[in-house]
Protein backbone atom coordinates (compact mmCIF):
# COMPACT_ATOMS: atom_id res chain seq x y z
CA UNK A 1 0.00 0.00 0.00
CA UNK A 2 1.31 3.50 -0.91
CA UNK A 3 1.30 6.52 1.17
CA UNK A 4 -2.00 8.65 0.96
CA UNK A 5 -3.13 11.84 1.99
CA UNK A 6 -7.38 12.60 2.45
CA UNK A 7 -9.31 14.96 4.48
CA UNK A 8 -10.34 13.21 7.44
CA UNK A 9 -12.99 13.66 10.78
CA UNK A 10 -11.56 12.51 13.84
CA UNK A 11 -14.47 9.85 15.12
CA UNK A 12 -11.96 8.46 18.54
CA UNK A 13 -9.05 6.43 19.61
CA UNK A 14 -8.39 3.73 22.39
CA UNK A 15 -4.35 3.30 23.80
CA UNK A 16 -2.31 1.49 22.07
CA UNK A 17 0.96 1.56 24.62
CA UNK A 18 2.37 3.62 26.88
CA UNK A 19 2.60 6.04 23.85
CA UNK A 20 1.05 5.37 21.10
CA UNK A 21 -2.96 5.33 20.03
CA UNK A 22 -5.25 3.92 17.08
CA UNK A 23 -6.94 6.51 16.09
CA UNK A 24 -10.36 6.17 14.20
CA UNK A 25 -10.71 8.13 11.20
CA UNK A 26 -13.33 9.12 8.84
CA UNK A 27 -11.73 10.32 5.62
CA UNK A 28 -13.30 11.23 2.50
CA UNK A 29 -11.91 9.08 -0.10
CA UNK A 30 -10.94 6.01 1.81
CA UNK A 31 -13.65 5.96 4.34
CA UNK A 32 -13.39 4.71 8.04
CA UNK A 33 -10.14 3.92 8.39
CA UNK A 34 -7.81 2.78 11.67
CA UNK A 35 -4.68 3.70 11.99
CA UNK A 36 -1.70 4.28 14.09
CA UNK A 37 -0.28 7.26 16.04
CA UNK A 38 3.24 6.57 17.43
CA UNK A 39 4.02 8.89 20.16
CA UNK A 40 0.67 10.98 20.99
CA UNK A 41 0.13 10.74 24.33
CA UNK A 42 3.80 11.65 25.17
CA UNK A 43 3.64 15.61 26.46
CA UNK A 44 6.32 16.45 23.49
CA UNK A 45 3.99 15.03 20.85
CA UNK A 46 3.58 17.47 17.96
CA UNK A 47 0.33 15.81 16.61
CA UNK A 48 -1.77 14.53 19.91
CA UNK A 49 -3.19 17.76 20.24
CA UNK A 50 -4.63 17.72 16.32
CA UNK A 51 -5.99 14.12 16.82
CA UNK A 52 -8.74 15.29 19.17
CA UNK A 53 -11.92 13.68 18.29
CA UNK A 54 -14.26 16.36 15.92
CA UNK A 55 -11.43 17.87 14.53
CA UNK A 56 -11.33 18.27 11.03
CA UNK A 57 -8.22 17.48 9.76
CA UNK A 58 -5.73 16.66 6.91
CA UNK A 59 -3.37 13.53 7.42
CA UNK A 60 -0.36 11.78 5.33
CA UNK A 61 -1.13 8.06 6.31
CA UNK A 62 1.61 5.18 5.56
CA UNK A 63 1.70 1.24 5.53
CA UNK A 64 2.57 -0.27 8.81
CA UNK A 65 2.99 -3.84 9.41
CA UNK A 66 -0.33 -4.21 10.91
CA UNK A 67 -1.98 -0.86 10.90
CA UNK A 68 -1.59 1.78 8.92
CA UNK A 69 0.61 5.07 10.77
CA UNK A 70 -0.41 8.35 10.33
CA UNK A 71 2.40 10.42 9.68
CA UNK A 72 1.53 13.94 8.91
CA UNK A 73 -1.75 15.83 10.53
CA UNK A 74 -2.60 19.61 9.82
CA UNK A 75 -5.42 20.68 11.47
CA UNK A 76 -8.56 22.14 8.89
CA UNK A 77 -10.78 23.19 11.46
CA UNK A 78 -11.37 23.06 15.33
CA UNK A 79 -14.70 23.65 17.04
CA UNK A 80 -14.01 25.33 20.05
CA UNK A 81 -17.38 25.90 21.63
CA UNK A 82 -17.55 21.59 21.49
CA UNK A 83 -14.98 21.61 23.35
CA UNK A 84 -15.42 24.03 25.87
CA UNK A 85 -19.67 23.32 25.99
CA UNK A 86 -20.78 20.28 27.97
CA UNK A 87 -24.07 20.24 26.16
CA UNK A 88 -22.43 20.27 22.66
CA UNK A 89 -19.72 18.09 23.31
CA UNK A 90 -22.04 15.20 24.48
CA UNK A 91 -24.39 15.80 21.35
CA UNK A 92 -21.27 16.34 18.73
CA UNK A 93 -20.14 12.90 20.58
CA UNK A 94 -23.61 11.28 19.53
CA UNK A 95 -22.82 12.14 16.36
CA UNK A 96 -19.46 10.54 15.73
CA UNK A 97 -20.77 7.80 17.76
CA UNK A 98 -23.44 6.62 15.20
CA UNK A 99 -21.29 7.55 12.16
CA UNK A 100 -18.47 5.09 13.55
CA UNK A 101 -21.42 2.63 14.34
CA UNK A 102 -22.91 2.59 10.67
CA UNK A 103 -19.70 3.23 8.52
CA UNK A 104 -18.03 0.38 6.91
CA UNK A 105 -14.15 -0.02 6.83
CA UNK A 106 -12.39 1.33 3.89
CA UNK A 107 -15.64 2.37 1.86
CA UNK A 108 -15.39 5.94 0.56
CA UNK A 109 -18.85 7.70 2.21
CA UNK A 110 -18.36 10.75 0.98
CA UNK A 111 -22.18 12.45 1.86
CA UNK A 112 -21.75 10.95 5.04
CA UNK A 113 -18.51 12.92 5.75
CA UNK A 114 -19.68 15.82 4.59
CA UNK A 115 -23.11 15.13 6.83
CA UNK A 116 -20.85 15.00 9.71
CA UNK A 117 -18.60 18.15 8.88
CA UNK A 118 -21.40 20.47 8.30
CA UNK A 119 -23.59 19.01 10.98
CA UNK A 120 -19.91 19.52 13.27
CA UNK A 121 -19.64 23.38 11.93
CA UNK A 122 -23.29 24.08 13.07
CA UNK A 123 -23.38 22.82 15.98
CA UNK A 124 -20.25 25.01 17.06
CA UNK A 125 -21.81 27.97 15.55
CA UNK A 126 -25.67 27.23 16.99
CA UNK A 127 -27.38 26.02 19.96
CA UNK A 128 -30.70 24.17 19.27
CA UNK A 129 -33.08 21.20 20.78
CA UNK A 130 -33.16 19.49 17.64
CA UNK A 131 -29.26 19.83 16.51
CA UNK A 132 -29.02 16.02 17.25
CA UNK A 133 -31.99 14.90 15.78
CA UNK A 134 -31.98 16.75 12.57
CA UNK A 135 -28.41 14.62 12.19
CA UNK A 136 -30.02 11.84 12.84
CA UNK A 137 -32.69 12.08 10.48
CA UNK A 138 -30.28 13.31 7.51
CA UNK A 139 -28.23 9.74 8.19
CA UNK A 140 -31.12 7.71 8.75
CA UNK A 141 -31.85 8.83 5.26
CA UNK A 142 -28.55 8.52 3.45
CA UNK A 143 -28.64 5.06 4.85
CA UNK A 144 -32.18 4.45 3.22
CA UNK A 145 -33.83 4.10 6.59
CA UNK A 146 -36.04 7.42 6.52
CA UNK A 147 -39.05 7.20 8.41
CA UNK A 148 -42.22 7.41 6.21
CA UNK A 149 -44.24 10.68 7.03
CA UNK A 150 -46.69 10.98 4.75
CA UNK A 151 -49.77 8.69 5.10
CA UNK A 152 -50.27 5.39 7.00
CA UNK A 153 -47.64 2.66 6.40
CA UNK A 154 -50.28 -0.08 7.70
CA UNK A 155 -53.01 1.11 5.12
CA UNK A 156 -51.58 4.11 3.29
CA UNK A 157 -54.39 6.46 4.62
CA UNK A 158 -52.85 10.25 4.05
CA UNK A 159 -55.46 11.43 7.24
CA UNK A 160 -55.66 11.22 11.02
CA UNK A 161 -51.66 10.33 11.26
CA UNK A 162 -51.93 9.95 14.96
CA UNK A 163 -48.94 7.05 15.68
CA UNK A 164 -45.56 6.10 14.72
CA UNK A 165 -44.32 2.60 14.49
CA UNK A 166 -40.20 2.01 14.83
CA UNK A 167 -40.49 -1.25 13.56
CA UNK A 168 -42.80 -0.56 10.48
CA UNK A 169 -40.85 2.95 9.97
CA UNK A 170 -43.83 5.59 10.24
CA UNK A 171 -46.53 7.27 10.63
CA UNK A 172 -49.96 5.49 12.11
CA UNK A 173 -53.65 6.51 11.40
CA UNK A 174 -56.12 6.20 14.15
CA UNK A 175 -57.69 2.74 12.72
CA UNK A 176 -54.10 1.12 12.41
CA UNK A 177 -52.15 2.75 15.86
CA UNK A 178 -51.44 0.56 18.60
CA UNK A 179 -49.03 1.32 21.09
CA UNK A 180 -48.15 5.77 22.38
CA UNK A 181 -49.52 8.67 20.28
CA UNK A 182 -47.85 10.90 18.37
CA UNK A 183 -48.90 14.39 17.88
CA UNK A 184 -49.61 16.19 14.63
CA UNK A 185 -47.53 18.94 15.85
CA UNK A 186 -43.85 16.46 16.49
CA UNK A 187 -45.19 14.96 13.27
CA UNK A 188 -44.87 18.52 11.43
CA UNK A 189 -41.10 18.83 13.38
CA UNK A 190 -40.19 15.83 11.60
CA UNK A 191 -41.46 16.98 8.06
CA UNK A 192 -39.47 20.12 8.64
CA UNK A 193 -36.14 18.62 8.97
CA UNK A 194 -36.66 16.10 5.61
CA UNK A 195 -38.92 18.52 3.75
CA UNK A 196 -36.09 21.07 3.14
CA UNK A 197 -37.00 23.15 6.13
CA UNK A 198 -33.86 22.41 8.29
CA UNK A 199 -32.69 25.86 8.80
CA UNK A 200 -35.72 26.95 10.64
CA UNK A 201 -36.50 23.64 12.51
CA UNK A 202 -33.19 24.50 14.32
CA UNK A 203 -34.42 27.98 15.07
CA UNK A 204 -37.30 26.25 17.05
CA UNK A 205 -36.96 26.48 20.76
CA UNK A 206 -37.85 24.01 23.31
CA UNK A 207 -41.81 22.73 23.12
CA UNK A 208 -43.48 19.68 23.56
CA UNK A 209 -43.86 18.86 20.08
CA UNK A 210 -39.87 19.20 19.59
CA UNK A 211 -39.40 16.99 22.92
CA UNK A 212 -41.58 14.78 21.16
CA UNK A 213 -39.63 14.80 18.10
CA UNK A 214 -36.31 14.70 19.29
CA UNK A 215 -37.15 11.40 21.77
CA UNK A 216 -38.90 9.75 18.68
CA UNK A 217 -35.68 10.15 16.76
CA UNK A 218 -33.39 9.11 19.49
CA UNK A 219 -35.25 5.75 19.64
CA UNK A 220 -35.30 5.42 15.77
CA UNK A 221 -31.78 5.76 15.61
CA UNK A 222 -31.09 3.19 18.35
CA UNK A 223 -33.47 0.79 16.61
CA UNK A 224 -31.25 1.01 13.88
CA UNK A 225 -27.91 0.93 15.83
CA UNK A 226 -29.86 -1.88 17.41
CA UNK A 227 -27.72 -0.43 20.96
CA UNK A 228 -28.21 2.17 23.00
CA UNK A 229 -26.24 5.36 22.21
CA UNK A 230 -23.72 5.44 25.20
CA UNK A 231 -22.28 9.13 24.40
CA UNK A 232 -25.90 10.64 25.54
CA UNK A 233 -26.62 11.41 28.76
CA UNK A 234 -29.48 11.87 31.09
CA UNK A 235 -29.83 15.14 29.70
CA UNK A 236 -29.17 14.70 26.39
CA UNK A 237 -31.61 11.69 26.19
CA UNK A 238 -34.11 14.50 27.46
CA UNK A 239 -33.68 17.71 25.72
Amino acid sequence: MNPWSDEAIVLGSRKSNESNRVVFLLTREHGRVAAAANGVRKTRSRIGARLEPMNHVEVLVKPGRTLAVIDEVKLVSVHHRLHSDLARMSQGMAMLEAVDRITPDHEPVPQIFDLLRRALETLDRQKSPLMLAAFYLKLLALEGSAPHLGSCVACGASQDLVGFDIIQGGTLCGSCRMGAAFSGQALDVLRMILGGNLRAALDLGESPAVHEAHQMVMNMMEAHLERRIRSLGVFDRHL
